[in-house]
């Protein structure tokens, strides 16, 4: 018979052997692909999550980088190189990013960090399975659509007309299009697509929004609107639309108003997938993943040029605003 002196350290001794197996787990060094569109994406909180877990680029991480702009082919490209050097993970900072990757491999893990709608672009079958080599973190758009349109009605109660600018080129901006129409209805809104191909077309879409006397405009984010930021805000201000975008790097600019995921929880998590990845899972066996915290900023010195007063019970649910 063993006494409980002998079970403890029975006990003692298989944690210890359990602990050795799970440090070698993981690799001492890992190869990694990061493709973005541009330098808008806050890029430094996913590396620093992953210096965080241990991975530290220089020291048991190597990083091949891809910035690739508005240019389609060029993120075609971009995925190409970032294949062809076989990391053990890419790691997509949007959706967009991840398309391309995803048409030219099936094996190589890929971790989306801040994904819209990865089940409508065809990147993974489920939330909860998967099934490919996609996860990450994924906001549904028409939560973050529906949102938008609350926070207008809010903020202009009178507007009847509003526009919605958005990337052409996505597969799925067509869908995403008609449920923003479906949400709108019930709210007494009539939306306007405004889409565009490139930076060159930005001007058109803003100049037909105040010729239809447009009320708002939505921006979504993809490629020409984050590549050209600047100019978006600068826009809305010159024909005086109240503008709301999806992320706050618009609204420090100058822009009025923005709602939507927060890069530092987006990067944590998505960091976490690509740490179990490292150490062997697959990502067809994690979830993707929805965030938890979304964040709303303001920018009053906007809003005041606009000639609009923010309802206090607004501002009271800001997470920041800009004076």
């Amino acid at each position: 018979m063993m006494n409980r002196r002998d079970i403890l350290l029975g006990a003692a001794a298989a944690a210890v052997v359990d602990w050795r197996a799970i440090a070698q787990e993981a690799p001492k060094s890992a190869h990694i692909g990061f493709i973005v569109t541009g330098e808008v994406f806050p890029s430094r909180d996913f590396f620093e999550a992953m210096r965080q877990l241990g991975w530290i680029e220089g020291r048991s991480l190597v990083v091949e980088r891809r910035m690739t702009g508005e240019d389609q082919e060029r993120r075609k490209t971009a995925a190409a190189e970032l294949i062809a050097a076989k990391p053990d993970v890419i790691v997509a900072a949007g959706t967009v990013d991840a398309v391309p990757v995803h048409a030219l491999t099936r094996t190589i893990p890929i971790v989306v960090i801040s994904g819209i709608d990865l089940i409508e672009a065809g990147l993974a079958d489920s939330l909860a399975r998967p099934a490919g080599n996609v996860t990450g973190m994924t906001v549904l758009g028409a939560e973050l659509d529906g949102k938008h349109l609350e926070l207008l009605h809010e903020l202009i109660p009178a507007a009847a007309q509003v526009s919605v600018l958005a990337y052409r080129r996505l597969p799925w901006a067509n869908t995403r299009l008609t449920a923003i129409e479906t949400l709108a209805r019930p709210i007494g809104l009539r939306v306007a697509a405004r889409l565009v191909n490139e930076a060159g077309e930005l001007e058109g879409a803003f100049a037909a929004s105040a010729a239809n006397h447009d009320q708002a405009i939505l921006v979504q984010s993809g490629p020409v609107t984050l590549e050209n930021k600047s100019s978006v805000v600068a826009l809305a201000a010159q024909y005086r639309l109240p503008a709301i975008y999806e992320r706050r790097e618009f609204v420090e600019s100058g822009g009025l108003l923005s709602y939507g995921q927060t890069s530092r929880e987006n990067s944590e998590r998505a960091a976490a997938l690509v740490d179990k990845i490292l150490k062997g899972a697959k990502p067809a066996d994690l979830p993707v993943e929805q965030p938890t915290r979304f964040e709303l900023v303001i920018n009053l010195k906007t809003a005041a040029a606009l000639g609009l007063t923010i309802p206090p019970w607004i501002l009271a649910r800001a997470d920041e605003v800009i004076e």
